[in-house]
C-alpha cells in the first residue's frame, strides 16, 4: 500500500492513503472470524478524501452489521466512522 502511496504522489495524482490494514479478529476452538477494516483514502486533484473505504489492498467489503450478529456470538453496540 505505501509503494501504491509513494508513485501517486510522485506523479501529483493522489494524497497517501491510510497505507496499512486493520484487521480484527476473534474465536475459540469452534469457531473464527477475521475482518479487515477500511482506513480511507487520500484525496486527489478534483475529488475529496474518502474515510471508511480500503485502498490497494482488497476488493472485500466489511461484514454488514446485521449478518456479523446472525452468524457469530456477537452483539455490536455501536457501527460507524469515528469523527
Amino acid at each position: 500500500q505505501r509503494v501504491v502511496d509513494v508513485v501517486l504522489r510522485a506523479f501529483g495524482a493522489a494524497a497517501a492513503s491510510q497505507g496499512c490494514m486493520n484487521n480484527l479478529t476473534f474465536g475459540d476452538a469452534t469457531m473464527g472470524y477475521y475482518e479487515t477494516i477500511a482506513g480511507g483514502a487520500g484525496a486527489g486533484p478534483g475529488w475529496h478524501g474518502r474515510s471508511g473505504v480500503h485502498t490497494h489492498m482488497t476488493n472485500t467489503r466489511i461484514t454488514d452489521p446485521e449478518i456479523l450478529e446472525r452468524r457469530y456470538p456477537v452483539l455490536l453496540r455501536r457501527f460507524g466512522l469515528r469523527k
